[in-house]
């Protein structure tokens, strides 16, 4: 039923935008039909310009150059066209009585005319006074991706986009470091100006650009949801011309990169036979005898299963996308339409949407403006590497013995349980098949404008915002998977949840140039918003077949309790900012937001974020007018505080929870306090200074954008221990504090300009955390996730992300026998290091063992372009990290529980003490089992990231087939990897959901190279 009620919400959404094009077609040509314009555009050599953007001003009217340098646009007599290309100078140009144009373009770094998007309005990229770094809708096109966030990464420094895994869409994101420990340090997500939108919503082929606000400068004016940065997307518009009609596709093959390498099955014999000679004199069992379906006579297995094949195939995703684009003076309008499949390697893994949106903006007269953007996504999510810990199948494809085929010869499901000794569980391919873990998940999102021009100079505009989200979880064990107590028994479940947000923003916008060298603009608003949140829960065990799935949870014989939860919480903020520029050389920004929220204690509901900065455009001074050398200069510097109130609900009030018991037989419910209120809880904030240069050398063939930056976060919310005689262990208070510093530079080289062109862009990001202050009296903090024992480490002095534990010294030799014996070892055993020298190993002897976030990390691009010919070369470096990989515990240290890596064949033996793995042996004899310093790797990498190969038809070609564009692509994402990453598919992981469990793998989905091929059609 809930499925059915997707289609039909899909089905109304998608009547509703049809109607919208049969009422914006009507008006576009119920309208006068303005004049052809016609041109050519050359490069300072005379060459023609391809993808250069053609705009009538003061409208959304826009053609972009052919490959010939060639453009036709329609517009008014009186229109004004403003001519523009990344790395030239704008151009204005009048219309008048003209048809034809020769335009030709000189280079610049900084195109005066670019705008970029600064929170609750806009400002040319060269009066920017705070770091903010802006992504075009060709560098998203570039590169195919099912997000956002996919095509972003590596885009801009400072900006850490990781992928934790193969799963689509698995990323983890923060901008210059982390903020926080039990808050989030994700940055804040505003979407055509509605704030916190989930980005996974965005179809990349929907966005116009993408704008990335670092320093607290420009942060500052979304407050207490602004310390960990600020991504704007805007989506794209219609403009004043006749409708376009635009499809692309893109199609990706997907196949395994790298296999681990693990026993196969005469491998695996021999270290079992070792295993069972690790006590003098024990016989290895006749498996012959005892296991005939696996053995052959003789002794040798019958199979040799290799199940990495078995399990990681290669699949096709595939990205569709239509778009419809026109309008007049009066209205315009922009349809999108998406269909995205996207499948990972992992059998039965997958992740489909659908999305559409429209945005529709008019002019009502000369005074009023409106417009409506609405969007609306399905997604449907099968996920099959949860269970993090468990006998999962990520983890069974590694450990599954290789001598057991998928399926014996009578259909019944082969696994490692047929083999004596093992540890039970069943093959990785059963597991999938019989596993269900399905989100189904619906997202409309709704937003509408009114602009009012009170005066020449004043403007006032109001918005409404609102989205739905709603979400319902399908899972179920079924019989075949359970046979080994997998999931203990036939389960089912279904989990539904819906939130409901709503945002009011409105606000004055006066912008006022006094004379040539006095020009203010003034913003002054406030906002409400308020976010509503329910879920229920259901589930059974113990069907007689797995027929119903969840489908009929009554069929069950035990019903589990049911659950439900519901909270809200809203915020109420008061914003303005001004910008004075003196001759255009002297810039000055002051922001300030006064937030209050309902998150936090009665004594501090509101707070004030201020900022301030100025920058100076030296290279407008007579000093630096006219120099070859240096063609632009900025220098910036800023200082100002956010907060973060990204933290749980009711968290400074006190709190009850539900508990149950059995009294004479029948079960009794009954409340307690839960948590001890606090009402003085108040923001994290964080004081930022930023210090940029923004410069562009020899006839800005060479540009570069510098930052460094030191911000202080205050008042990390942390948990406080509480004298016991309160009743409770713990209160949450602010009393922690973290620092990161940190330098950020952005080259971009013209490196030839001719008929080949060849352009260079290098983003380097280099981040220093540090913990300023812990609790009340610094105390050591263990975030998780904990294994054999802590895996990781907050710790005063020390940066997030440390990793903790033994340091491993080889393995004990024949030779110190007598002294493994004073620490209750023999020779074969594992050798830790004493630190404290107290003659025992134990959690005094745990240290710092590494980090896991790099020195440093870069981003080198290379474009080559030839004619209508171009190449892309994108390689991404991460340089210092660490990866802990805890898969060596089970997958080395438990030889003949599960199969291991061939790490193995080189354990202890008296021949061969050289080594850090210890004699093999049985479970059952004790294994030597240490989680220390042998689980981390060097996790440094350069990987070919993307390849991309495309070719734009002629013009004249195109035309004799009735199309306006035609492009044709291929490339490979993924292409290479260059690492010592030994035992891990890809050292870019996090398995664990924790914040700061990044680097840390426990048997991770691996990461796909995909080979793309795609088209881009207009017409």
């Amino acid at each position: 039923m809930n499925r059915l009620l997707h289609v039909i919400q899909f089905k109304q959404l998608l009547f509703c935008c049809c109607l919208t094009i049969l009422i914006s077609f009507t008006t576009v040509y119920g309208q006068t039909q303005p004049k052809e314009i016609s041109g050519t555009v050359l490069d300072e050599n005379k060459a023609p310009l391809v993808g250069v953007t053609i705009l009538a001003k003061g409208t959304r009217n826009a053609v972009t150059t052919n490959d010939k340098g060639f453009f036709k646009i329609h517009v008014q007599p009186q229109a004004v066209l403003l001519v523009s290309y990344i790395g030239y100078q704008s151009l204005e140009i009048p219309v008048g009585d003209q048809t034809v144009l020769t335009v030709q373009m000189k280079l610049s770094s900084k195109s005066l005319g670019d705008v970029v998007v600064i929170g609750y309005g806009t400002q040319r990229k060269v009066d920017v006074t705070g770091s903010v770094a802006s992504v075009n809708t060709a560098v998203i096109r570039e590169r195919p991706s099912p997000n956002a966030l996919g095509a972003l990464a590596g885009q801009v420094p400072g900006l850490n986009i990781t992928t934790n895994s193969g799963r689509p869409g698995d990323y983890r994101i923060n901008i210059r470091g982390f903020n926080s420990i039990n808050a989030s340090n994700n940055p804040l997500f505003v979407v055509d100006g509605v704030i916190g939108v989930d980005y996974t919503t965005i179809n990349p082929n929907d966005i116009a650009s993408i704008d990335v606000l670092k320093d607290a400068s420009s942060t500052s004016i979304y407050g207490a949801r602004g310390s960990g940065g600020v991504i704007i997307i805007t989506t794209k518009h219609g403009f004043n011309a006749k409708p376009t009609v635009n499809y692309s596709f893109v199609g990706g093959y997907n196949v395994l990169p790298r296999e681990i390498p693990v026993l196969n099955s005469t491998e695996y014999q021999a270290i079992e036979k070792a295993a069972y000679a690790f006590v003098p004199g024990r016989a290895y069992p006749d498996f012959a005898k005892l296991e005939p379906a696996l053995y052959n006579p003789d002794g040798t297995p019958k199979y040799n299963t290799d199940w990495q094949k078995e399990v990681y195939k290669p699949t096709f995703s595939q990205n569709h996308n239509l778009s419809v684009t026109g309008g007049n003076e009066d209205l315009r309008y922009s349809m999108n339409y998406g269909y995205q499949d996207d499948e990972a390697l992992l059998l039965l893994t997958y992740n489909k949407k659908y999305s559409m949106r429209i945005n529709v903006d008019g002019k009502v007269n000369n005074w009023l403006s409106t417009g409506l953007n609405l969007s609306g996504t399905y997604f449907q999510e099968r996920i099959q590497d949860d269970g993090v810990g468990g006998l999962t199948a990520t983890r069974e494809v590694l450990e599954a013995l290789p001598m057991i085929p998928v399926k014996m010869p009578d259909g019944t499901w082969g696994g490692n349980w047929m083999h004596l000794a093992s540890e039970g569980a069943d093959n990785p391919v059963n597991i999938l098949r019989t596993k269900y873990n399905i989100n189904n998940r619906t997202v409309v999102l709704g937003n509408t404008y009114f602009n009012i021009h009170l005066t020449h100079d004043l403007d006032f505009r109001t918005s409404f915002s609102g989205q739905i989200n709603t979400n319902k979880n399908d899972n179920a064990a079924s019989g075949s998977a359970v046979q080994r107590g997998l999931y203990q028994r036939i389960s089912a479940g279904v989990n539904a949840d819906k939130a409901v947000y709503w945002q009011s923003s409105s606000y004055f916008t006066y912008k006022k140039a006094f004379n040539r060298d006095n020009n203010l603009n003034l913003v002054l608003g406030a906002e409400w918003a308020k976010n509503s949140y329910e879920i229920v829960s259901a589930s059974a065990s113990n069907f007689d077949g797995d027929f119903y799935l969840w489908n009929n949870l009554g069929a069950a014989t035990v019903p589990n309790p049911p659950t439900s939860s519901a909270y809200d919480w809203q915020i109420n903020s008061y914003f303005g900012r001004a910008i004075y520029s003196l001759k255009d050389k002297y810039l000055f920004t002051a922001t300030g937001r006064y937030d209050g929220s309902s998150k936090f204690g009665a004594n501090h509901k509101y707070a004030f974020f201020p900022s301030a900065a100025f920058a100076w455009r030296a290279s407008e001074e007579p000093f630096l007018k006219g120099s070859r050398v240096i063609n632009d200069l900025k220098l910036r510097v800023s200082y100002g505080s956010t907060g973060n109130s990204e933290i749980g609900q009711y968290q400074s009030i006190s709190s009850l929870t539900s508990n149950t018991a059995i009294f004479n037989g029948a079960r009794a419910t009954g409340e307690v306090q839960g948590t001890m209120p606090n009402p003085d809880l108040q923001w994290e904030k964080t004081n930022q200074f930023d210090f940029g240069v923004d410069m562009g050398l020899f006839g800005n063939r060479i540009n570069i954008v510098a930052d460094i930056y030191d911000k202080v976060t205050k008042n990390l919310l942390l948990s406080a221990p509480v004298p016991l005689t309160s009743g409770f262990d713990n209160i949450l208070k602010n009393i922690g504090s973290v620092r990161n510093r940190g330098i950020e530079v952005g080259l971009m080289t013209n490196n030839l300009t001719g008929a080949f062109k060849w352009n260079t862009t290098i983003n380097f990001t280099v981040n220093r955390n540090k913990i300023l202050a812990l609790g009340t009296h610094n105390e050591d903090i263990f975030p998780g996730p904990g294994f054999l024992d802590q895996t990781n480490i907050l710790r005063v002095g020390q940066q997030v992300g440390t990793f903790f534990g033994l340091v491993r010294e080889g393995v004990w030799s024949a030779a110190e026998a007598a002294k493994a014996a004073t620490y209750n070892a023999k020779p074969g055993d594992l050798k830790e290091k004493d630190l404290n020298g107290d003659g025992k190993i134990d959690g005094k002897d745990r240290t710092i063992l590494g980090y896991a976030y790099p020195t440093y990390t870069m981003e080198l691009i290379n474009k080559f372009s030839y004619k209508n010919l171009d190449l892309l070369i994108d390689l991404q470096v991460s340089q210092g990290n660490k990866v802990l990989n805890l898969a060596y515990a089970t997958s080395e240290d438990r030889q003949t529980l599960a199969n291991s890596y061939t790490t193995v064949l080189n354990a202890w033996t008296p021949a061969n003490e050289n080594t850090y793995i210890a004699k093999v042996r049985l479970n059952s004899d004790g294994p030597s089992l240490r989680q220390d310093d042998h689980y981390l790797d060097d996790g440094s990498f350069i990987r070919g990231k993307n390849i991309s190969l495309g070719y734009n038809f002629s013009s004249r070609l195109v035309e004799g087939i009735h199309l306006h564009s035609l492009r044709l692509y291929a490339g490979v994402q993924n292409a290479f990897l260059i690492t010592k990453y030994k035992n891990g598919y890809d050292p870019e992981v996090s398995t664990y959901p924790q914040a700061f469990a990044y680097g840390i793998e426990f048997y991770a989905l691996p990461k796909a190279r995909t080979f793309n091929f795609g088209v881009n059609v207009g017409f």
